[in-house]
C-alpha cells in the first residue's frame, strides 16, 4: 500500500511540473508546443491555438516557431512571449498571426535575455491571410539574423520583416533594441494599416521601405531615438513611383537610389518634409505627364539635401520633358546637387534640371520662394522652350559653382 501511495504522489508531481510555467517536455509539432508543456512554443503550428496570460506567463519560444499554411495563432491582450537565443516566429502561406492587445494590456515579444539581437525576430514570408494583425504589440531584443533582399536593400537585419506579398495590419506597435533595423517592408507587401508606430533605440534605421509603399506611413508614427546617424526612414525602389503623397515624418526620408516618377503619375511632398539623398541619387520625373509637386510654406519648408554637405553629392531634381501643370517647387530648399555621375539626365549639372525633347510645349515648371544653393553646376538649368517667367525673382541662390541660372541653347 505504501508503494502505491508513493507512485501516485510521483505522478501528481509530474503533472504539476507540466502545467503553466513548468516542465521541459519532449518533441511534437502539430499543436505548436514542445511535448507536454503548454508554455513552450516550438516547431510548426498547423492548427488553431489561442495564447492567454491566464495559461502561461510567459510563453517560451524555442528555435523557429512556424505558423504553417493551415495554422492560426491568436494572442490575447496581456500575453508575453519570451524568445530563446536565435529563436524566431515565422508566418507563411495562409497561416495567421493575430496579436491584438489593448493600450492597458499590451502583448510583448521579448528576448529571454535583454540583449540586442538575442532572437531573430518576427517574419511574415508570403503570409497572405487577411487576418494577420499586430495591434498594441511590443517587440524587443530581436534583429539577430541577417536577411537578404534581392532588390535594393540587399543584406539587412530587422526585428519585424514583412516580405514577398504578405498582408498585415500594424497599429500601435512598439519596436526597440533591435540589433539591426526595426521594420523591413518589401515592395509588394499589402499593408491594410500602418499607423501609430514607435520604433526607437535600434542599432540601425527604424524603417526600410520601398518608395511605392511610403504613402502608407502616417505622421503620428515616431521613428526617433535610434543609434547615432540612424534616425531616417530609408527609402529605395526597384520600380517607378505611382501617384502618391509623402507625408511629413518625425525623421527625414533617406533616399538610397535614384527614384523615378512614372509618366502620368504625380508625387506630392507635404510641407515640412525633409529628404536626404545618398551619393549620386536623386528624383527623376519621367515623360510628358510625370509630375512633382513640392509645396511648402514659409514656416514649413520642404528640404532636398545631401547626406554629406558637399556640392555635387547627389544628382538633384530632373524633369525629363515633363509638361505636367502640377510641377511646382514652392518654399523649398535644394542644396548640394549637380552630381556628374547620374544615370539619368544630360551633361548639364544642376540642383534643378528641366530637359527637353525638342517639343516647344513640352516643359512646365514653377519655382517660387525657394533657396537653391551649393550645386556643383548651376542652380537651375531649363530647356530653351521652358517658360522662365514661372521662375520668380523671390528665389535665392547661394554658392552654385557654374552660376545660378542657365537656359540651354
Amino acid at each position: 500500500m505504501r508503494k502505491a501511495i508513493l507512485a501516485l504522489a510521483f505522478v501528481a508531481l509530474g503533472l504539476y511540473g507540466c502545467g503553466p510555467g513548468g516542465g521541459t517536455g519532449g518533441g511534437g509539432t502539430g499543436g505548436g508546443g514542445t511535448g507536454s508543456d503548454p508554455c513552450v512554443l516550438s516547431g510548426r503550428l498547423d492548427t488553431e491555438r489561442t495564447l492567454s496570460p491566464s495559461e502561461c506567463s510567459p510563453y517560451r519560444v524555442q528555435g523557429e516557431f512556424d505558423i504553417g499554411n493551415t495554422g492560426k495563432l491568436l494572442i490575447e491582450p496581456g500575453t508575453t512571449l519570451e524568445f530563446g537565443q536565435d529563436a524566431a516566429l515565422v508566418v507563411s502561406g495562409h497561416g495567421v498571426l493575430k496579436a491584438v492587445g489593448t493600450a492597458a494590456h499590451k502583448i510583448a515579444f521579448l528576448g529571454a535575455q535583454p540583449h540586442r539581437g538575442y532572437w531573430k525576430g518576427v517574419v511574415f514570408n508570403n503570409a497572405n491571410s487577411f487576418d494577420n494583425e499586430l495591434t498594441y504589440v511590443e517587440i524587443e531584443h530581436a534583429g539577430g539574423e541577417e536577411y537578404w533582399d534581392s532588390k535594393a536593400f540587399h543584406a539587412y537585419r530587422a526585428a519585424l520583416s514583412l516580405e514577398r506579398g504578405s498582408r498585415i495590419k500594424l497599429k500601435n506597435v512598439l519596436i526597440r533594441e533591435s540589433a539591426g533595423s526595426g521594420i523591413f517592408v518589401d515592395e509588394d507587401v499589402d499593408l491594410a494599416a500602418f499607423q501609430g508606430l514607435q520604433v526607437t533605440k535600434n542599432a540601425s534605421f527604424p524603417l526600410l521601405i520601398y518608395a511605392r509603399k511610403v504613402h502608407l506611413l502616417d505622421s503620428a508614427s515616431d521613428f526617433t531615438g535610434n543609434d547615432a546617424g540612424m534616425d531616417y526612414v530609408r527609402v529605395a525602389d526597384w520600380h517607378k513611383i505611382q501617384t502618391a503623397t509623402w507625408k511629413r515624418l518625425s525623421v527625414p526620408y533617406r533616399v538610397e537610389n535614384e527614384l523615378t516618377v512614372a509618366d502620368g503619375e504625380l508625387l506630392t511632398i507635404e510641407p515640412g518634409t525633409h529628404l536626404v539623398f545618398e551619393q549620386d541619387t536623386g528624383i527623376y520625373v519621367e515623360g510628358h505627364t510625370g509630375g512633382l509637386r513640392a509645396a511648402g510654406t514659409a514656416s514649413e519648408k520642404i528640404v532636398f539635401t545631401a547626406l554629406s554637405p558637399h556640392p555635387g553629392y547627389w544628382c538633384g531634381l530632373i524633369f525629363d520633358d515633363s509638361n505636367n501643370l502640377d510641377n511646382l517647387l514652392d518654399y523649398v530648399k535644394i542644396e548640394y546637387g549637380g552630381s556628374g555621375s547620374c544615370s539619368q539626365g544630360s551633361s548639364y549639372k544642376a540642383n534643378v534640371l528641366v530637359e527637353s525633347a525638342g517639343n516647344a510645349s513640352s516643359q512646365y515648371i514653377r519655382i517660387y520662394h525657394s533657396e537653391i544653393n551649393h550645386s556643383a553646376g548651376y542652380g537651375v538649368v531649363i530647356a530653351q522652350e521652358t517658360n522662365a517667367n514661372n521662375i520668380q525673382a523671390d528665389n535665392t541662390f547661394v554658392g552654385n559653382a557654374q552660376g545660378n541660372f542657365f537656359r540651354m541653347p
